[in-house]
């Protein structure tokens, strides 16, 4: 990957290409930082593949937000709040294929089903379509999932309690893991921080166990991944691709990221706008 070293690439084009990429990778750096809370310079540098010196101009760019503060050697988050809707912003670009990605997840499911949904933004929209399904039995770690489909009775739902996680207001840890064990579901579904070169990758080690315990205790998984996940950057590896019944994303996957994961044999279901439950 080629950092900005201030090199005289001086078409306007080559600039804002330039500018996008910065932008991308610190949205990125936020994702990261919203699981890990801290970073050194040197491990951001061989996360992105770029220079020290990039990580540093994009530490003071979110800096100077206001969103992280610098430490010797690395970044923590400042606020929290305002990083979250900045992460946010993104989601909200990719609004309409998500949708798309929703509809189609809510088509595989069937009354009287039990459903496994983890702690990500992309499965909570699902959570207003769920109580048209009813009967349903839900299992989650997630607080935020418990919380928005509590007041229906004909859902029944099994929270997993464990370590309780503030920012991603969701459960983790060893009694979250051994709740899980003891319990089976017909369909998980579920998302991932990034894909990259056929596998899904998460940023986080506590979440990528209680998501590996979950999908051996289903018959399917569904994996709900927009086209801003697929991108370099991955940390932790959670499984491949061919590890999922179902991979579902939008149609704004670029095509030659698509064409590569085709001729891998990956399933890749490209969610169209219209797509209806």
């Amino acid at each position: 990957m080629t950092d900005n070293t201030g090199l005289l690439r001086s078409p306007t084009s080559t600039r804002s290409a330039r500018r996008g990429d910065n932008t991308a990778r610190q949205q990125r750096i936020l994702d990261l930082l919203l699981e890990t809370g801290n970073a050194t310079i040197d491990a951001l540098a061989a996360h992105f593949g770029v220079s020290r010196m990039t990580i540093h101009r994009d530490a003071n760019a979110l800096a100077e937000q206001g969103l992280v503060e610098k430490l010797h050697g690395g970044i923590a988050l400042r606020n929290r709040t305002a990083t979250k809707k900045t992460v946010s912003y993104r989601t909200t670009l990719a609004r309409e294929g998500k949708q798309a990605i929703i509809a189609r997840a809510i088509s595989l499911i069937r009354p009287e089903q039990v459903l496994v949904l983890d702690d990500s933004t992309t499965v909570a929209g699902m959570l207003p379509l769920l109580p048209a399904l009813a009967p349903l039995t839900i299992i989650t770690n997630a607080m935020g999932v418990i919380q928005a489909l509590a007041p229906y009775p004909d859902l029944r739902l099994i929270c997993l309690g464990g370590d309780y996680n503030r920012p991603r207001n969701a459960f983790f840890g060893l009694i979250c893991e051994q709740a899980a064990q003891d319990l089976h579901a017909n369909t998980m579904f579920l998302s991932t921080s990034v894909i990259h070169d056929g596998t899904a990758f998460q940023n986080n080690p506590d979440i990528i166990k209680i998501k590996r315990v979950l999908m051996e205790i289903c018959d399917q998984t569904v994996l709900l991944v927009d086209s801003s996940k697929f991108h370099k950057g991955g940390l932790y590896r959670l499984a491949g691709l061919d590890t999922f019944d179902h991979v579902l994303t939008d149609a704004r996957i670029r095509p030659a990221i698509h064409e590569k994961l085709k001729t891998a044999g990956i399933s890749l279901e490209i969610c169209q706008p219209d797509d209806t439950p």
